[in-house]
């Protein structure tokens, strides 16, 4: 059985994957107290004494806002924390996993964006991202790691604090909610995420993907409309440009990917409203705080 480190794996995302990853392989999840992935000897030590075959790597600072004004500390933790774990990695052999974003592009393209297009990101937090893919390809064999960029993540249930659980959770109690329709990105459901690595570790697939739902690009506005919809909610739900809500960091206004390589081996995945409708009915069944 494969022993995996899984960093950052109390998050949204990790609630959801590491119980998918957790039925087939020996899984290990340090909390942030017992691992901080910017000590480079304490990535090296833990990495290496527990002679792991494999690390999943989702631990970041995701907070685009904050990242924008704390530059420093996001390059910390998504550059360089995530250089020490590949440093880790190749000197005991084992592969890594890398869970990067549709952050890292510009989103001037017009159209969703595929693998091969180049990276440019708006932001700071898309900028250290990025050169944490470029890290992880700089120390580690190109058969030994796996960059899966992924975006406009739902999932998690009490743990959703993005888009989606803040919105339902407001429909609950609100007759009107607003929400930006002049961004685009693609939905992602992290259960379905987890079962695609879960298939990718099964099948030792190794390169660079973009991992998303099927369907069109979709707006604030769309998943909201979509939310009510599912839920059978009674909410107003109001169409508002970004500009009504200012942010400290740009926001690319296309950030949708589409999942050109995972399609080739096999990994289609279901359209992101099919699986919006399963986690909304998820989240009918639990209080979203």
């Amino acid at each position: 059985m494969k022993k995996i480190l899984i960093t950052g794996g109390n998050g949204m995302l990790g609630s959801d994957v590491v119980p998918i990853l957790a039925k087939k392989f020996n899984t290990i999840v340090p909390d942030q107290s017992s691992l901080n992935i910017t000590d480079r000897n304490a990535v090296l030590d833990t990495i290496i004494s527990g002679s792991f075959d494999l690390v999943l790597h989702m631990a970041a600072l995701t907070d685009l806002d904050w990242c924008e004004e704390h530059p420093e500390d996001a390059m910390n933790v998504n550059t360089r924390g995530t250089g020490y774990i590949a440093e880790a990695c190749e000197k005991i052999g084992a592969k890594m996993i890398y869970i990067s974003t549709s952050g890292i592009f510009s989103g001037k393209l017009g159209r969703p964006y595929i693998e091969t297009d180049i990276p440019k990101a708006a932001n700071v937090y898309g900028q250290s991202k990025y050169e944490g893919e470029l890290a992880v390809q700089e120390i580690l064999s190109e058969d030994r790691w796996l960059i899966l960029r992924v975006g406009w993540l739902f999932g998690g249930g009490k743990n959703d604090k993005k888009f989606v659980g803040k919105i339902f959770n407001m429909m609950k109690k609100l007759p009107r909610v607003q929400a930006v329709s002049n961004i685009w990105g693609s939905p992602n459901y992290s259960v379905d995420i987890g079962n695609v690595i879960l298939g990718m570790i099964e099948r030792d697939v190794s390169g660079l993907f973009h991992i998303a739902n099927e369907g069109e690009p979709a707006s604030r506005y769309d998943l909201a409309v979509a939310i009510r919809d599912f839920a059978k909610f009674n909410t107003e739900v109001e169409a508002v440009p970004s500009s009504k809500f200012p942010t400290r960091a740009v926001r690319p206004p296309m950030e949708a990917i589409t999942s050109i390589r995972l399609n080739e081996i096999g990994f289609g995945m279901r359209h992101w409203r099919n699986a919006l409708k399963e986690y909304v009915e998820r989240l009918k069944k639990i209080d979203v705080v």
